[in-house]
């Protein structure tokens, strides 16, 4: 019985959470509101949770950050794909031209100097990009 009153004594109380619309109206402009944006006759970009309690701008300020850092997330995973993407496309062209030498038959020199320009130019850039090498 005493443990029960000590954990609930413990567990903080939930904040208060109020709900801000980031509204589009039909003339392109965008706003943010406590209403719901149909008051406004306007559409619902985005629903934001915020703290009650707090003054409205504040409550937008929050809600900008979340959203800001939202967009900087998915911009690094994109970023990421990317890289990823050309790692693998740097390491398939790496792999063609190894494939040309891994047989011991000889290469003109026509091939081999290209090759052998375009082998360290993959190299820096998959250093660069930060690819495995393996």
């Amino acid at each position: 019985m005493r443990i029960g009153l000590l954990l609930a004594l413990l567990v903080p109380v939930a904040a208060q959470a109020g709900t801000i619309y980031f509204c589009k109206a039909y003339n392109g402009s965008t706003f943010w509101a406590q209403s719901h944006c149909h008051e406004h006759k306007a559409l619902i970009e985005r629903i934001v949770s915020v703290p009650d309690g707090m003054p409205f701008q504040q409550q937008v300020d929050g809600a900008m950050g979340n959203v800001n850092a939202a967009a900087a997330r998915q911009q690094t995973e994109q970023d990421q794909a990317q890289r990823h993407q050309r790692c693998a496309e740097l390491q398939r062209e790496r792999g063609q031209i190894d494939g040309r030498y891994s047989n011991w038959q000889w290469q003109p020199p026509e091939v081999i100097n290209p090759d052998q320009q375009r082998w360290r130019g993959i190299r820096a850039e998959q250093q660069r990009l930060g690819c495995s090498t393996q």
